[in-house]
């Protein structure tokens, strides 16, 4: 499942090449374990067909790029405008091996980064049919142009340890 966080403020679009320099990468990075609740959206272009609306302020647990599949893990990243650069309307795109019952490997969904403030963009693991092995990348597509891209790769034991570690440090 997809989920974004939404800035709240109005959105202004900008427009034309000089876009595509505007958006900066502020962090990757996985989120433990959680139940994740808000608001389903349409996302025609996830095999879902949805995304979910989570809460503003959520921070990732580990800086990591090898993420294990897990139950409620999520992964991906922060994104944000660079000074001075006007709101921006963007396509947030997930590639992966092939996943689900159609065998997609891309999805993609319109996003808004609103001038001062960032967006968060994450997958979270709550099928297992979303649990496929191999690289993953996060990207912002500006008019079908890759202007921010982070791999992560996805794998079924190899980065549980540090997961573990930071996510279930005070269970006994």
């Amino acid at each position: 499942m997809r989920h974004r966080v939404i800035a709240a403020a109005a959105a202004l679009a900008l427009s034309g090449s000089a876009a595509a320099a505007q958006v900066r990468l502020v962090e990757a990075g996985i989120v433990c374990p959680r139940i994740t609740t808000g608001e389903l959206i349409e996302a025609p272009g996830t095999e879902a067909g949805v995304i979910r609306q989570i809460e503003y302020g959520t921070a990732f647990d580990l800086n990591a790029r090898r993420v294990p599949t897990m139950d409620d893990l999520s992964f991906g990243f922060r994104t944000a405008l660079k000074d001075g650069a006007l709101t921006q309307v963007v396509t947030v795109v997930v590639t992966h091996p092939p996943m689900g019952p159609r065998g997609v490997e891309r999805e993609e969904w319109t996003d808004t980064i609103v001038a001062g403030t960032t967006n968060l963009n994450l997958f979270t693991f709550e099928h297992d049919y979303e649990k496929v092995t191999g690289p993953w990348t996060f990207a912002i597509e500006i008019d079908g142009v890759p202007v921010v891209s982070v791999p992560f790769e996805v794998t079924d034991e190899g980065a549980r340890g540090p997961v573990e570690q930071v996510c279930f440090q005070f269970m006994s």
